[in-house]
C-alpha cells in the first residue's frame, strides 16, 4: 500500500487488516484453549490413595455415633424437665390433701377413703416422678462418658486424618504444578515459533504487498505470548520478563535504526535524498544549496557533487539521484555517491 493507493481501498485495507489481527487471535485462542483442556491429576484419586479407608470409616462411624449420643442426652434432657413437672404437681397435690388429712386427724375423726386413696395416690405419682428423674440423670451420665471417650477418639483420628490428607494434598499440588508448567511449555511451543516466524517474515518481507497481513500476525503472536505468560507466570517473574522484552525490542529497533542511518539500504537512501534535494539541502551534509541553474555543481560544506552533466544526453542532472531527468538514464554511480 502507498501514498498512490485511493483512499477508501487503504482504509478497506486497515479495516480487512483489524479484521484479520482479531480472527488470528481467535484461532490462536482455539489451539491455546485445546492445549489448556488437557487432563490434569485426579485430587479425589490422589487422596484417596493417601488416606486409610478403615480410618475414613471409622471416622464416619464415630460421627454417626456422636450425633447418636447427643439426640440421646438431648431426649433425656426432655424428660428430666417432663418427669420434674410431674414431680412438681405431684408434691403439690400431695401437700393439699395431706393437710386435709391431717385435719381430720387433728379434730379425732377418720378420714375418708377418698381422701386416703387420693394422698396415696399423689405420694406414689412424686416418687415415680422422682426415679424417673434421677434415672434420666444417671442415663444422661453415662451418655456423656461415651461422648467424652467418642470425642477422644475422634480427636486423634482428625489428627491423623489430617496427616494423611495433606500428604495427599502436597501430593496433588506437585502434580498440578507439574501439569500446569507443562500446559505452558505446549502453550509457548506454539505461539513462541509463530511469533519468532512472524517477526523474521516482517523483517524480511517489508517491501511485500503482504506486509499487513504478516504485520497482524505479528502483533496477534505477540499479544499472545504476552497473555500466555501472564496466566503461567508469577506475577513478579513476569514482570521481569516484561521487562526483559521491552528491553530486547527497545535494542532491536534501536540497532535497526542505528544501522539504518549509519548504512541506510537503497529505498530509504533514496527517499532522504530526494527529500533534499525538495528542500534544497546537501543529501550529506544538509548544508543550504542554491536552485538548480543549469550547470553542474557541488555542496560548498562537504564537496559531494550535486549537479553534474549527464553521460547519455549531456543535460545537467542530479547526481545523487539514480535517473536523469530529461532522458531517464539510470546511473549506478549514486549508490556509493558522496
Amino acid at each position: 500500500m502507498t501514498s498512490n493507493t485511493p483512499r477508501g481501498l487503504r482504509w478497506t485495507i486497515r479495516l480487512l487488516s483489524v479484521l484479520l489481527f482479531g480472527l488470528f487471535m481467535w484461532l490462536q485462542g482455539f489451539v491455546v484453549k485445546d492445549i489448556n483442556d488437557q487432563e490434569g491429576p485426579n485430587r479425589g484419586l490422589i487422596a484417596a490413595e493417601h488416606e486409610d479407608s478403615a480410618l475414613v470409616e471409622r471416622e464416619k462411624e464415630l460421627n454417626k455415633n456422636a450425633a447418636h449420643i447427643e439426640r440421646e442426652i438431648a431426649r433425656q434432657e426432655q424428660i428430666k424437665v417432663n418427669r420434674k413437672e410431674n414431680m412438681t404437681v405431684a408434691k403439690d397435690t400431695w401437700n393439699q390433701f395431706a393437710q386435709e388429712h391431717r385435719l381430720y386427724l387433728d379434730s379425732n375423726q377418720p378420714p375418708p377413703a377418698e381422701l386416703v386413696g387420693t394422698v396415696q395416690e399423689a405420694q406414689t405419682l412424686y416418687i415415680e416422678a422422682t426415679k424417673e428423674f434421677e434415672t434420666a440423670n444417671g442415663k444422661i451420665s453415662e451418655l456423656q462418658e461415651s461422648q467424652y471417650t467418642v470425642a477422644l477418639e475422634k480427636e486423634g483420628m482428625r489428627r491423623e486424618l489430617e496427616r494423611q490428607r495433606g500428604e495427599g494434598y502436597d501430593a496433588y499440588m506437585e502434580l498440578y504444578t507439574a501439569h500446569r508448567w507443562q500446559v505452558a511449555a505446549g502453550k509457548l511451543a506454539f505461539v513462541v515459533p509463530l511469533f519468532l516466524i512472524a517477526s523474521w517474515l516482517v523483517a524480511k518481507k517489508r517491501k511485500s504487498i503482504y506486509r499487513a497481513i504478516l504485520i497482524a500476525l505479528l502483533v496477534s503472536s505477540f499479544l499472545r505470548v504476552g497473555i500466555v505468560m501472564h496466566e503461567h507466570f508469577p506475577a513478579e517473574f513476569f514482570k521481569y520478563v516484561g521487562i526483559i522484552a521491552a528491553v530486547i525490542i527497545v535494542l532491536s529497533f534501536l540497532v535497526h535504526a542505528l544501522r539504518s542511518a549509519a548504512n541506510p539500504k537503497e529505498d530509504v537512501l533514496l527517499r532522504r535524498r530526494r527529500e533534499a534535494y525538495q528542500t534544497q539541502r546537501c543529501p550529506d551534509c544538509a548544508y543550504p544549496v542554491p536552485e538548480e541553474s543549469g550547470k553542474a555543481m557541488a555542496c560548498a560544506a562537504c564537496g559531494v557533487d550535486l549537479y553534474t552533466t549527464c553521460s547519455s544526453c549531456d543535460e545537467i542532472r542530479h547526481e545523487l539521484l539514480p535517473h536523469c531527468r530529461h532522458c531517464g538514464a539510470e546511473s549506478e554511480k549514486w549508490h556509493g555517491a558522496g
